[in-house]
């Protein structure tokens, strides 16, 4: 999927270079071949039991669970590799995504002037009460 806005780091060279990596988790949504979303789980600074979460679908496939269900995989994944907590970030205004990773248990850890919120989740006791539903 393109993106005007993104620039690999180091932690998406590595994971785009060894996909088999045991220590990050890339998933990818299709429809019919199309690649029509993306889920992200990258590990923390050495030493730190935390994972950075990323996700993303294309408008026309919002709103049908995917986005919530791979959410879901990616927490789950970094759970069962020792990861007590998971980060991400997200535009202020993004009301859809904030919805969906409420519901997957982040809650608001602060703002930033540029709009920007960031989110976690405390993955030691996290459990996914909302099962059903879309999102």
């Amino acid at each position: 999927m393109r993106t005007v806005r993104f620039e690999p780091d180091a932690a998406w060279e590595h994971a785009l270079a060894y996909p088999d990596c045991p220590c990050h988790l890339l998933l990818v949504a299709e429809d019919g071949g199309d690649i029509v979303g993306w889920c992200r789980a990258f590990p923390g600074d050495a030493g730190e039991a935390a994972v950075t979460v990323g996700l993303g679908l294309r408008p026309s496939h919002r709103d049908q669970g995917i986005g919530t269900a791979m959410l879901r995989q990616a927490l789950d994944w970094a759970r069962r590799v020792g990861c007590r907590q998971a980060r991400l970030t997200t535009r202020e205004d993004n009301a859809r995504a904030i919805h969906v990773f409420q519901r997957c248990g982040f809650r608001v850890a602060g703002r930033a002037d540029d709009g920007l919120l960031s989110m976690t989740c405390d993955l030691v006791d996290l459990g996914f009460p909302e099962q059903g539903g879309r999102s």
